[in-house]
């Protein structure tokens, strides 16, 4: 049993993130993993006031990214935080950069909850500011460096926009979105 009953669920997240993530780096811009979690987790702190989609997005990538699974998020957070951050978790299973992100789309398609999507439109946000980078330094090199054509990832960027519109996410994180996706990609569509 984690107890950790002197901090809200937010801090206990951060808490949780930090631990979890220790002494891991982002290969991309060498920063400490937990640090695109609490930006994320920022971002969507900015446009709500719930404590369990304010948690979610600080906790995102628990699932894909550490040893932890749905059963520690669920101890520590309860089930309606576990729930969300496994729904916008991938399905790793899918070895193939493509395969994953195809997967990922048909069920963001599917979701009905617009929260969900706001946290993804977030993290997918972040993913890009994190090349920014490299790319100064490498330019379209990049996409070879991140083992992901360039085709495939303006693919699945746009087509993540795409859903964020039409479900009508949170204007301020669109808007930021489509920046990204412009300054790599051209355009948003």
């Amino acid at each position: 049993m984690w107890v950790d009953n002197m901090y809200n669920d937010e801090e206990k997240a951060i808490k949780f993130i930090i631990q979890a993530f220790k002494g891991s780096k982002d290969k991309i811009d060498n920063m400490e993993k937990c640090f695109h979690s609490i930006l994320v987790g920022n971002a969507i702190k900015e446009i709500t006031n719930s404590e369990e989609i304010i948690t979610a997005a600080y906790l995102h990538n628990i699932i894909n990214s550490t040893e932890y699974g749905y059963e520690d998020i669920e101890e520590r957070f309860g089930s309606i935080v576990a729930d969300i951050v496994s729904e916008i978790s991938e399905d790793w299973s899918h070895t193939k950069w493509i395969d994953r992100k195809k997967e990922f789309i048909r069920r963001i398609k599917m979701s009905q909850d617009i929260n969900n999507i706001n946290i993804i439109v977030a993290d997918k946000t972040q993913d890009l500011l994190s090349y920014r980078d490299l790319f100064a330094r490498k330019g379209n090199k990049i996409w070879k460096e991140l083992n992901i054509n360039k085709s495939d990832a303006a693919w699945f960027y746009r087509e993540l926009f795409g859903i964020a519109i039409a479900k009508n996410a949170n204007v301020k994180l669109t808007n930021r979105y489509k920046r990204e996706i412009s300054f790599f990609f051209g355009d948003a569509s």
